[in-house]
């Protein structure tokens, strides 16, 4: 039998998020850990390159995780949720590195050996010049395209066998400027685009868990329009 996820609001940049019932029909036990991306200090908040932690924000608060634990690498919540058919709950581990975003992979390797997480269960979520802003892409066991973080995680937890939410935030217009581009803040136009796609991105994360990747793909990895 088939069951529908309880809609929640999530506030992300002073905004209400409406989290859409999503259908589910897995019954596997898991536990899962999801990392969304970024550097830390307030200086970095709501920055295009920041838009992983951002996000996972967003899904702490509809999983109703109300604080995150800190420690020398990361900022970390770790919750058990009906979220599938199965009775048994899922364990969802929540991570923002604060390694700064060069490296990720420092902080997320020793939470996954310590919570004896697999490569193939770890969801990143992180930014994607190459997509336009409010758009979302779901890969698996892809090359790191010269994201840095992403290259970081896959040197130093073992490959590029983990599932990738790559979340668009536009190009900068040459490849001189991309490092202030990432750096700078979305405009007031972007700003509806990317928390539609943060709210999208929560639902992604559930299904990617509950009907696997393919799934996820079938539904949400949209042919963008040329520019």
């Amino acid at each position: 039998m088939r069951r529908e996820y309880t809609a929640i609001e999530a506030p992300v940049n002073r905004s209400q998020l409406e989290i859409w019932p999503l259908l589910s029909s897995i019954a596997d036990v898991k536990t899962i850990m999801i990392a969304g991306l970024g550097n830390p200090g307030s200086e970095y908040e709501e920055t295009r390159h920041n838009v992983g932690f951002m996000t996972l924000d967003a899904i702490a608060h509809s999983f109703k995780v109300r604080r995150f634990n800190h420690n020398r690498l990361s900022h970390w919540a770790a919750v058990d949720l009906v979220l599938c058919e199965a009775p048994e709950p899922v364990r969802v581990v929540l991570v923002k590195p604060q390694t700064f975003m060069n490296s990720s992979g420092v902080a997320v390797a020793p939470m996954m050996k310590e919570r004896n997480i697999i490569l193939e269960n770890l969801i990143v979520i992180h930014d994607e010049m190459d997509l336009p802003a409010g758009n979302v892409r779901i890969s698996f066991g892809a090359s790191a395209a010269g994201h840095n973080g992403v290259r970081s995680i896959a040197e130093n937890c073992g490959g590029k066998g983990f599932v990738r939410i790559r979340i668009g935030i536009g190009k900068s217009g040459s490849k001189d400027a991309d490092i202030g581009f990432v750096l700078s803040r979305f405009s007031r136009f972007e700003r509806g685009d990317i928390i539609d796609v943060i709210a999208k991105t929560t639902a992604i994360a559930r299904m990617v868990v509950c009907d696997g990747v393919m799934a996820a793909q079938a539904v949400y990895n949209h042919k963008v329009a040329p520019d």
